[in-house]
């Protein structure tokens, strides 16, 4: 994020949270090139970034005002209601697709107004990762650890798959706060605190296991992509590739792959996750005894 990006995020939340109303003067070039000790380009980059959202008006010889919102925009909105269609443009059309522009052009109103609601994409992007969470339902509780985690592990699977571009929106090294995702964490330490583990080890295992459900669901989105650009399946651009791996894999120096290529694999994301989980369990269930 650039400098005049930055500046022009702490006026919108003002603007946007009501400390700055409407007509309310904006600061001027000079004043922010002080307050911020920047350049003129950078200070006149941060009106224009507010002008182009909508968001301020300028006037020669007056400077620049918060804007009134458009009287068209839609009352019956709610913020709810905007992250919903924003989910739904994802899942359609993937994460990158989701700008405010964009947004504003599904609900049918000025893209000043959709910064009522939500004040950046990146807080909406966090709290449509919030929504999804939430829209989780966990299975009932067993009392058997394995099942309890199976059942966690696969819901989480197929909010993924509802959801392509949710995988690769998570962060496991900067993971945002979200409450929505305290049920499914705190079903899975449980689970594997049942089974024994100390809180440390549980909550390593609980990592490991959401990593290998991310890991493989973050495939989806690009696979659909690929998909929609080419009409080609993965299974049909991989028979197009045999000869250049058989070339790289002589059977004298690599048999297991070229033993693989003479077989045939038939790939599948869902084997892939329904192996991973039931292998890393085995692992925890050896450990036990």
């Amino acid at each position: 994020m650039s400098r005049a990006e930055e500046i022009a995020d702490v006026l919108r939340e003002r603007i946007v949270t009501g400390q700055l109303a409407p007509g309310d003067p904006i600061p001027s070039t000079r004043a922010i090139m002080r307050d911020h000790n920047v350049a003129m380009a950078t200070a006149s980059r941060v009106l224009a970034l507010l002008q182009n959202d909508g968001l301020i008006t300028s006037t020669p010889g007056r400077g620049s005002e918060v804007r009134a919102p458009d009287s068209s925009a839609q009352s019956i909105l709610t913020r709810d209601g905007v992250v919903a269609v924003a989910v739904s443009i994802a899942d359609a059309e993937g994460l990158a697709a989701v700008s405010m522009r964009r947004l504003a052009a599904a609900l049918e109103i000025p893209t000043m107004s959709v910064y009522r609601y939500v004040p950046s994409r990146d807080d909406l992007e966090f709290v449509m990762l919030d929504r999804v969470m939430g829209a989780m339902e966990l299975p009932p509780v067993t009392g058997d650890w394995r099942a309890d985690l199976q059942g966690a592990c696969r819901t989480m699977w197929q909010t993924m798959t509802r959801h392509p571009w949710f995988a690769g929106a998570l962060s496991m090294t900067r993971p945002a706060s979200m409450p929505n995702a305290m049920p499914l964490a705190e079903r899975m330490l449980g689970s594997l605190c049942g089974a024994g583990l100390d809180p440390v080890q549980a909550f390593t295992d609980y990592l490991c296991l959401l990593n290998l459900i991310r890991g493989l669901g973050s495939t989806l989105e690009p696979e659909l992509s690929d998909r929609a650009e080419t009409g080609v399946t993965n299974d049909e651009w991989m028979d197009t590739r045999v000869a250049d791996l058989r070339r790289i894999a002589p059977p004298d120096r690599f048999p297991r792959m070229a033993a693989i290529m003479d077989v045939g694999y038939p790939y599948d994301v869902e084997v892939l996750v329904e192996s991973g989980i039931e292998r890393f369990l085995d692992g925890i269930s050896a450990r036990l005894v």
